[in-house]
């Protein structure tokens, strides 16, 4: 948990999307195992995300592979909080570190009344070979009208979230 380090901005993005939408519910959706819930836990808190429900997996073989599926983890979560939430508009936040981008662009086409925005934060050169990925370009692959930002760092991301109006101005840039 002290081994890694938050994203720039980030927090600070969650935090204004918190107070300029009281109540709004926070997910963290991830791959991680269930096991690592209370490092996690302690990691948002100690660097100011704001507390959320943690949607992990379970960890370990299924009945036909070896390993779990985090891609099918995302996609049958995302689905079952459009079902459970069908009046929800969703701002989804990734990384293309893996398959996010793909994921969302899935849930984008399924569900587009249901999604306000999809942000997509870029890895850097050296965190995307720690990730594992493999081409990061960012075409935008589903077909409806969610708009899609992509950035380095919470702050990039606020910047275009508040030029597309859905993010009022930080007082600080005010």
């Amino acid at each position: 948990e002290h081994a890694r380090r938050p994203v720039a901005g980030m927090a600070v993005l969650y935090e204004r999307l918190r107070d300029q939408h009281p109540g709004c519910p926070v997910v963290y959706l991830s791959t991680g195992a269930w096991n690592v819930a209370p490092t996690l836990s302690r990691f948002l808190s100690r660097n100011l995300y704001p507390a959320g429900a943690l949607l992990l997996t379970d960890w370990g073989p299924t009945p036909d592979a070896w390993f779990r599926d985090g891609t099918k983890h995302k996609r049958d979560t995302l689905d079952r909080l459009a079902g459970e939430f069908p009046a929800m508009r969703w701002l989804l936040v990734g990384d293309d570190g893996q398959h996010d981008p793909e994921t969302y662009a899935w849930f984008c086409e399924r569900h587009p009344d249901q999604v306000l925005a999809v942000c997509i934060r870029q890895l850097t050169p050296g965190e995307a070979v720690l990730a594992g990925s493999g081409s990061r370009s960012h075409p935008r692959r589903d077909g409806s009208d969610v708009p899609w930002f992509y950035a380095y760092d919470g702050a990039g991301l606020a910047e275009q979230l508040e030029d597309a109006g859905l993010l009022r101005s930080s007082p600080l840039h005010a």
